[in-house]
């Protein structure tokens, strides 16, 4: 039957039968604010959120809730209908402002506007699903089964995002967001991880549903390839990126990804922080696969991931695809490729000429690892006269292989710290937290590495664009873990001012870099949600949204911080639709026959 016109916000708890249902509440929303309250007012009562989308309609929108999984949920109406469509009628009330602070200074409406704003998460840390479909290990699974992860945790179920991403899609939607950075799990592509080797069609599956949703919610998919989760089966056979087998395997890889993703998929980036996998995972051995192979095996390791990348970057770009008429994947689907590099500034100590150097060679030690072949097609100079014994060396024909192969250059930057140097060893930098007279740099988060210092992003932009003018920047994570969330209840938790005024403080110098002429296109916040921390398991959260772990709904809610990036930047800044021909084709065919994810119908809501 149909709604009646309510006098007032029905904010009660109403108990479902647990049939798939969407229930939906018209607010009013001429101000973007009155949304992201009403969300917080929802998720605040004692049902589960399961997921939102809100439409506009003049001055009215629409609160919809998936709740084939809650117990209860808030419900319903101020809506009449014709024989073609619902209309939504406005209600008259106004939610308050509760003290969301204003943009940043530097961050200007046009910055805003003119900005890609999104969230970032990674395949292993949200997923779950660890054996299901035909998944088979990657080396962090095998690495937390062994107990190497704080209280035992694991990511087998983690966030779940596995059987809850249209909820999770229609959250993002809610609060603005139209950019998603995420990553593929090799393995579940891939059981058997190498060239030759079946594909598993379920793996394809759950991606194309994946990303169609993406679509249908307004969200454009941007795809890291791999984010540290290698299949152990690579491990096993050749001891990872230890061997040159891994080049050839991940080209592979990539292929399958662009045969089958690629009509919707048009910004790719091959590895996320090289320097962590090769350093943490084969230099030190304390990360999956846990290999202390040294500094000889951290080189290794970035050698051939290197030549990975260049080769794939040159099979997108450059062979022809019989497949596509005798065209490059580029050129049929339009996309590009880069790299996600993780970098922390390095400001001299002090102005001695060996501080000074010091900080100079930190970054290339660690940002032109990396970003120097392949902008220039060569390590540093300086890394290769302080590591002349045991780093590889290209040859003139790998080095042409890798020169100006990044479309953009993605960089992940939380924090800052001080260099001291030594002026008999300018091999030699000493990172540091504190000044010269013991202050600190910043105040820290929960995570021992990171210290709050806003202008380092502003510094590291500047010279990024200094040193290597490239094309595009794309700031592809950047968060913090706020000190003690992980111990406190979930209404504490999503007041996260410690989170809000880290992002005001670096977005504010990151504007200010944009405003000064650096070329950042794209901003990915990190997390979208709290997650699995690697090493760290649950105890550190780094999410706009908080994840409760003791529920095996694994329930949503928007924190503050998130509240605060909706407001400000993901409502504002510049959208995009799934419009073209083509994605529209690609959409269409990867949908017939796919198993599409159940939604509700219009029927359902008089019943």
């Amino acid at each position: 039957m149909p709604y009646q016109t309510p006098s007032r916000l029905p904010l009660q708890p109403c108990s479902l039968d647990g049939s798939s249902r969407q229930l939906l509440l018209p607010v009013p929303c001429c101000n973007s604010i009155d949304r992201f309250d009403l969300l917080q007012e929802i998720q605040a009562g004692h049902c589960l959120m399961t997921s939102t989308a809100f439409q506009d309609t003049d001055c009215s929108c629409t609160f919809s809730m998936a709740t084939a999984m809650a117990p209860c949920a808030f419900a319903c109406s101020a809506l009449q209908s014709d024989t073609t469509k619902l209309r939504f009628k406005p209600v008259q009330a106004r939610l308050k402002h509760d003290g969301i602070p204003s943009p940043p200074g530097n961050c200007s409406l046009d910055i805003r506007k003119k900005t890609n704003w999104g969230v970032a998460t990674a395949s292993y840390q949200v997923e779950g699903a660890w054996n299901e479909d035909g998944r088979t290990p990657s080396v962090w699974d095998v690495f937390a089964h062994a107990g190497n992860i704080k209280n035992n945790d694991t990511g087998d179920v983690a966030c779940d995002m596995y059987h809850k991403f249209p909820e999770d899609f229609s959250l993002m939607r809610s609060l603005g967001i139209k950019h998603y950075r995420f990553s593929i799990s090799w393995n579940r592509i891939l059981p058997e991880g190498a060239a030759g080797t079946p594909i598993n069609q379920k793996g394809i599956d759950f991606y194309n549903s994946l990303i169609n949703e993406m679509l249908a919610n307004g969200i454009k998919p941007y795809v890291t390839m791999f984010h540290w989760d290698l299949p152990q089966i690579l491990q096993d056979n050749y001891d990872g990126l230890i061997g040159k087998e891994f080049i050839n395997d991940f080209i592979n890889y990539a292929t399958v990804l662009f045969e089958n993703f690629g009509d919707r998929v048009q910004d790719w980036m091959t590895f996320n922080e090289p320097w962590v996998t090769c350093v943490l995972q084969y230099g030190q051995g304390v990360f999956a696969p846990g290999k202390p192979y040294g500094e000889a095996g951290q080189y290794q390791c970035g050698h051939n991931l290197l030549l990975a990348h260049a080769r794939t970057y040159r099979l997108y770009h450059e062979t022809p695809q019989l497949q596509l008429g005798g065209l490059t994947y580029a050129q049929a689907q339009k996309g590009k490729i880069g790299i996600a590099l993780n970098i922390e500034w390095l400001e001299p100590l002090t102005s001695k000429p060996a501080d000074v150097v010091a900080a100079k060679y930190g970054i290339e030690k660690n940002l032109g690892w990396f970003a120097d072949p392949l902008y220039f097609g060569d390590y540093p100079a300086s890394l290769k006269a302080c590591y002349q014994k045991i780093l590889p060396s290209f040859t003139l024909e790998e080095q042409q292989l890798l020169r100006g192969t990044a479309d953009f250059l993605g960089i992940n930057f939380y924090t800052a710290k001080y260099a001291a140097g030594n002026p008999n060893d300018t091999c030699s930098v000493e990172p540091r937290e504190q000044d010269q007279y013991g202050r600190d740099i910043g105040p820290l988060a929960e995570s021992g590495w990171l210290r709050v210092v806003p202008w380092g992003i502003y510094k590291m932009m500047k010279y990024v664009d200094q040193r290597y003018h490239p094309a595009e920047i794309i700031i592809t994570e950047n968060g913090v873990s706020a000190p003690g969330e992980a111990a406190m209840p979930v209404q504490q938790a999503i007041r996260d001012k410690f989170r809000v005024d880290y992002y005001r403080g670096y977005l504010d110098n990151l504007c200010k870099a944009i405003k000064e002429g650096v070329k950042v296109s794209t901003y990915f916040a990190w997390s979208y949600m709290d997650n699995f921390e690697w090493k760290e398991g649950y105890t550190q959260r780094f999410g706009i949204n908080h994840v409760d772990f003791d529920s095996p709904y694994r329930t949503r809610t928007t924190k503050d911080s998130g509240r605060f990036l909706a407001k400000h930047f993901f409502s504002i800044g510049h959208g995009w639709e799934a419009g073209s021909e083509q994605q529209h084709q690609g959409i269409d065919r990867q949908m017939e026959g796919n198993a599409s994810i159940d939604r509700p119908h219009l029927e359902d809501l008089s019943q």
